[in-house]
C-alpha cells in the first residue's frame, strides 16, 4: 500500500480526534466499571447482611467527581491547544500566500524596469517614444516604492510608533487632489467624486497616511475588477460628528464568508495573488490611529464591493 495512504493518520485534526475519543472511552469505561462493581458489593452486602460501612466508602463518589473534573480540564486545555496550534498552521499559510504575492509584485515593476532599459540600450528611439518609456519605468518605480514603503510602514503603525503629523484637513479636497496628482496610476478605472450634502469635510488626521489609505482601496478596486467597464465612486457623507467616505465598485465582489476576513493580515480573497495581503489591513490600522474605522459590505461574487471609512468629523462652532 503506497505510504501516501498513511499521511491522514498523522495528521493533526485525526490525533487530535482519536486523542479525545480515548480520553472520554477511557472515563466512561472507568465510571461503568465502578458502578458494576458497586451494584455487585451492594447486592453482596444486602444478601449477606454485612456492615456496608467496611464495603462503600463514602469519599468514592468524591474521588470519581473530582476525577471526572481534571478530565474536563484536560479536554478545555487540550482543545485550547488545538485551536491554538490551527491558528499558527492558518498564519503561516497567510505568510506564505503573503511570500508568493508581494514577492510577484516587486519582481514585475523590477523585471518591467530592466525589459525598457534593455530597449534604450539596443534601439535608438524616438524623443516621443523615450519619453513615453521613462514614464512607464517611473510608474513602475513608484509601484516598488509603494510596495516597500507599506512594509516599512507596517511594523511602525502596528506598533503605535509611527511619528504622525495630524493637522487640520478637509478630505473632500484632500482626496480630488490626490486623484489629479495620481492619473497615471488610475488610468484602468474612471473614477467619480461627489458630495452626498454640501458640507465642508474636516478632520484631523494625518495626511500622508490617509493618502496611503486612498491608494490602497483605489488599488484593490482596479486590481479586483475584471469588468468591460471598471469603475469606482467616491461618496463623502456627513454623520452629524462623524463622516463617511464609500468607495463604490463594480469589481468582482466578496463572498459574505470572506467579507469579516479582508481586514487580516496577510489574507486574500479567493486564490489570488494579485497582491501581498496588506493593503487593506495596513488601511485598517492607520483609521485606528485616525479614530477611525473601515468597514465592507458586497452583495456576492460579481456584484461590486463598498468599502466604508468612519472618520470623526470637526464641526466649526
Amino acid at each position: 500500500m503506497p505510504m501516501k495512504s498513511f499521511k491522514w493518520y498523522f495528521h493533526p485534526i485525526f490525533i487530535f480526534t482519536f486523542s479525545l475519543v480515548a480520553l472520554i472511552t477511557s472515563l466512561f469505561l472507568y465510571i461503568r466499571s465502578y458502578l458494576q462493581v458497586s451494584d455487585s458489593v451492594r447486592l453482596f452486602v444486602e444478601k449477606n447482611k454485612v456492615d456496608a460501612s467496611q464495603f462503600l466508602a463514602t469519599d468514592t463518589w468524591v474521588t470519581i467527581l473530582i476525577t471526572s473534573i481534571l478530565v474536563a480540564i484536560i479536554l478545555a486545555g487540550t482543545i485550547i491547544i488545538f485551536v491554538y496550534y490551527q491558528k499558527i498552521i492558518q498564519l503561516y499559510r497567510m505568510q506564505q500566500n503573503f511570500i508568493n504575492g508581494f514577492t510577484h509584485e516587486l519582481k514585475t515593476p523590477v523585471a518591467s524596469i530592466r525589459l525598457f532599459l534593455d530597449t534604450f540600450k539596443k534601439h535608438e528611439l524616438s524623443r516621443e517614444d523615450q519619453l513615453k518609456y521613462i514614464d512607464f519605468m517611473i510608474r513602475d518605480a513608484d509601484r516598488l516604492a509603494d510596495n516597500v514603503g507599506q512594509i516599512l510602514n507596517l511594523g511602525k503603525i502596528e506598533d503605535r510608533s509611527f511619528n504622525m503629523n495630524n493637522s487640520r484637513v478637509e478630505l473632500f479636497e484632500l482626496a480630488s487632489e490626490f486623484l489629479e496628482k495620481n492619473p497615471h496610476l488610475f488610468e484602468s478605472i474612471e473614477i467619480n467624486i461627489k458630495k452626498i450634502d454640501h458640507v465642508e469635510y474636516f478632520s484631523f488626521i494625518d495626511t500622508a497616511l490617509m493618502e496611503m489609505v486612498f491608494m490602497n482601496i483605489i488599488t484593490n478596486a482596479i486590481r479586483y475588477n475584471d469588468s468591460n467597464r471598471p469603475q469606482l465612486n467616491i461618496e463623502f457623507n456627513s454623520l452629524g460628528k462623524k463622516m463617511s467616505i464609500s468607495f463604490i465598485d463594480n469589481g468582482m465582489g466578496i463572498k459574505k464568508s470572506e467579507q469579516r476576513n479582508v481586514f487580516k493580515k496577510f489574507y486574500q480573497v479567493g486564490k489570488s495573488t494579485k497582491g501581498s495581503g496588506l493593503g487593506l489591513y495596513l488601511s485598517s490600522q492607520i483609521l485606528k490611529l485616525q479614530k477611525g474605522s473601515i468597514e465592507v459590505e458586497s452583495r456576492g461574487e460579481g456584484q461590486g464591493s463598498t468599502f466604508t471609512i468612519i472618520l470623526p468629523r470637526e464641526i466649526e462652532s
